[in-house]
């Protein structure tokens, strides 16, 4: 993979949009011989820099000039040259041996009958190709399966799924082992086509949508392509993924969603998205996903994705304070009873970490129109950037008191016991942090906070110098809790061995007629035991 492929990633997905300017449009058509589609034939207009290699369909595709005078068909030596001047039409056909031209895209004697019917009624023309096709193609010799396999593909569109995906099968090996950027981009397009076809006569839309445009990204960054053309490419794909989520809503794959996002993400990067549709199209992935997670079926790829979403936005850049605003705002104001938009629209201020009116505002009315803990929670974040920590701890204790997912109570716990430690009330403090851990026993942050809170405590806790150390033996039991988990381990560590400089010595301990080793109770409101220790020479 060349160099500007690499930094995009091998799931990439992207939506079709017309690349047409006023000086510029595209012509389409098939080219046949002998009455039949004809493969393999190189497409090229005066006055453009595109060309086109004919898939197996012999269909083409080429952007070309207003001015431009001719197509020009060749293959192998030969060329030949149509005048297209006075042509107004998008969907030029030419037959390259003069015959006459079909006068329908689909070809005569097509035939929509079932695998099933077809076999009932003995079709022999059917049976043998299908049964040459799949022998040769069971033994990896695809070129000896094509004829067959096309015969049966244009004759019998309907007859069965098998053949579209034997057929992207053999595709994907011819593309794969294609020198030729133009070849491969032909293969590329024959295996679009395999999937419109399959789309048109047995359905399936959204999901196979999504199949494409999976397909399409996933080739189309292996081929070495100058950028405006690899952003054309993208767009495309993204269409794909677009057009699959509007068909199949809810049900959509939560893969074809993250790839929406990856390719919104890296259109934006191209400057050709604003951040305002960063943040729509993220808003469209997160409405389908939360509506999944209620369906058990759904719940646990959802689950998988929206973590994904969620870390393509962040890392996009476009979530920033202002583009939000300008974003939300208008939206707020339209309709300020949409309780859904609220919430999305602050749970991104808060990842951002933004500070305005609008917040105060919102949240206010989501409080109004929903007294969840997730709102209580938002208004608490609010007062607190507002400096009102009154205020702030009323709405915590909202939050917690109301919370049902044990992850979100522990965090509403947490947050409500750093600002109590902030406004010196240790007791207040370390009993929500204990709240905390028994919400989510591996919440070592809050094993952390319950240490420092000692710490602190240690300097109210009695006259005597020695009784003031014994805190210091609990304060490290919490931080040797924490250290037990890989996120706080390092910072654990580094309290344990500084706050172990506080220990009394070995003489105090003695004097004080205790033992080290045994049991020691430290009265008060902190109200726990801990073990007697000494402090290292």
């Amino acid at each position: 993979m060349k160099a500007i492929t690499k930094n995009i990633g091998l799931t990439l997905i992207v939506v079709f949009l017309a690349m047409a300017t006023n000086a510029q449009k595209t012509i389409t058509g098939t080219i046949y011989n002998n009455g039949e589609p004809a493969a393999g034939i190189l497409v090229e207009a005066h006055r453009s820099n595109d060309s086109y290699y004919t898939s197996f369909d012999g269909k083409y595709e080429i952007e070309v000039s207003e001015k431009s005078k001719w197509l020009r068909f060749t293959f192998l030596d030969d060329s030949k040259k149509i005048d297209i001047q006075d042509t107004k039409s998008d969907v030029i056909n030419f037959s390259w041996d003069g015959s006459e031209i079909p006068t329908s895209d689909e070809e005569a004697g097509v035939i929509l009958k079932t695998l099933d019917e077809l076999r009932n009624e003995r079709d022999m023309d059917f049976l043998n190709n299908y049964s040459l096709y799949r022998e040769f193609f069971k033994q990896g010799d695809y070129k000896s399966a094509l004829p067959n396999w096309r015969i049966v593909y244009k004759a019998y569109p309907k007859s069965t799924t098998q053949i579209y995906r034997d057929g992207l099968n053999m595709m994907e090996s011819f593309f794969e082992d294609a020198m030729n950027t133009d070849i491969k981009k032909a293969y590329l397009d024959t295996m679009m086509q395999i999937y419109d076809k399959r789309i048109k006569y047995l359905d399936s839309k959204g999901e196979l949508l999504g199949r494409k445009a999976a397909d399409y990204l996933e080739k189309v960054l292996t081929i070495d392509l100058p950028e405006d053309e690899l952003i054309k490419e993208i767009k495309k794909g993204y269409g794909f993924a677009e057009q699959s989520m509007e068909e199949s809503g809810v049900n959509s794959e939560p893969a074809v969603i993250v790839l929406f996002m990856q390719s919104t993400r890296r259109l934006y990067t191209f400057n050709e998205f604003t951040g305002e549709t960063v943040l729509e199209n993220y808003g469209k992935a997160m409405n389908l996903l939360e509506k999944q997670l209620a369906n058990e079926d759904s719940e646990d790829k959802a689950n998988q994705a929206i973590p994904l979403c969620e870390q393509i936005l962040e890392g996009s850049g476009a979530m920033d304070c202002e583009t939000m605003l300008k974003l939300y705002k208008p939206k707020f104001k339209e309709n300020p009873n949409d309780i859904e938009f609220i919430k999305k629209a602050l749970r991104a201020f808060n990842k951002a970490d933004c500070e305005n009116t609008l917040i105060v505002e919102m949240s206010e009315q989501l409080y109004k129109l929903e007294p969840s803990a997730e709102a209580a929670f938002n208004m608490a974040r609010m007062f607190l950037k507002k400096e009102k920590y009154g205020k702030a701890l009323e709405y915590y204790e909202k939050a917690y008191n109301s919370a049902t997912n044990n992850e979100d109570k522990a965090l509403y716990y947490y947050e409500a016991a750093g600002l109590a430690l902030q406004q010196g009330d240790l007791k207040k403090a370390r009993d929500l942090a204990k709240e905390s851990v028994k919400s989510k026993p591996d919440h070592c942050e809050a094993y952390m906070l319950i240490g420092e809170i000692y710490a602190q405590a240690s300097k109210e806790y009695s006259d005597s110098d020695f009784e003031r150390s014994t805190v210091f033996w609990l304060a490290t039991d919490y931080f040797k809790k924490a250290a037990q988990y890989n996120n706080c381990k390092s910072d654990a560590q580094s309290k344990i061995k500084f706050y172990q400089n506080y220990f009394p010595n070995k003489e105090d301990v003695f004097f004080n007629s205790l033992e080290i080793g045994n049991n020691h109770f430290i009265g008060g409101w902190i109200n726990e035991r801990t073990t007697v220790r000494a402090k290292e020479n």
